[in-house]
């Protein structure tokens, strides 16, 4: 049961997009503050966040690393206390200057908009190391998952290999990517491209959105990654040629 509930708690992470961050006050000490960020997940389930040195938060952080990130699944309807939702605690500190440049690469591939963010405000990636993650699914599904539980098992493959795996599918199987996107999400577009390779899944970007495609199990080097979009692919192949037929 504890395996599950860090499964559905690391799936809701990496669905989701934008989070809110607490961070602890420098101007009203001793204070929580609240902000909302974009965010991205390493293959380890840290978080990753691209903030400006102007931003109250990161000035917070430089001060007292402690923070935590909270999102949820919203509910269209009803009572939103009946919908999951995690809080990830743990202490964030700047990404060090030889990792930094390939992992914003990573970044403004999933959020182009970002690339802009280069010549404004000092920007600057910070890493939040996980501590603890408090998960509830829902009434009476409630758990706090440990360090060792939610952190995934580091793949053989680097960031340098990701992004030739990332641009071998936009360039040679962008109808793969279309595919793809149709059966796990239901979503037709024109143009859709892959923008990051994690262990238990990968980005698809489509219509300004970005969607997490979980895969089957966790793939830990190039080859793994290479079959499991093959099944994918085949299986959305399956289904598109039988709704046609």
């Amino acid at each position: 049961m504890r395996e599950q509930a860090a499964f559905e708690a690391r799936t809701l992470v990496r669905q989701s997009h934008v989070c809110v961050i607490s961070t602890i006050s420098k101007n009203l000490q001793g204070y929580p503050f609240g902000s909302v960020s974009p965010f991205m997940t390493d293959n380890q389930g840290r978080l990753i966040f691209y903030i400006a040195g102007i931003a109250q938060h990161s000035r917070n952080l430089s001060e007292d690393s402690r923070m935590c990130a909270t999102v949820f699944d919203a509910a269209e309807q009803g009572d939103q206390n009946a919908h999951a939702r995690v809080t990830v605690v743990g202490d964030a500190a700047p990404v060090p200057k030889e990792e930094s440049e390939l992992l914003l690469a990573r970044y403004e591939r999933q959020y182009p908009e970002a690339i802009s963010y280069r010549q404004a405000h000092d920007f600057q990636l910070w890493r939040m190391e996980v501590k603890r993650v408090r998960y509830i699914g829902g009434f009476g599904h409630i758990f706090w998952i440990e360090q060792n539980e939610w952190q995934l098992e580091a793949p053989q493959f680097s960031l340098e290999d990701e992004a030739r795996m990332v641009e071998h599918m936009n360039e040679d199987h962008r109808d793969a990517n279309q595919l793809i996107l149709k059966l796990m999400h239901n979503i037709e577009a024109d143009d859709v491209v892959m923008t990051t390779l994690v262990s238990d899944g990968c980005y698809l970007r489509a219509n300004e959105k970005n969607y997490f495609i979980q895969f089957e199990t966790p793939c830990h080097d190039g080859m793994s990654v290479r079959k499991e979009l093959v099944r994918l692919t085949k299986a959305a192949r399956s289904q598109a040629e039988a709704v046609s037929a």
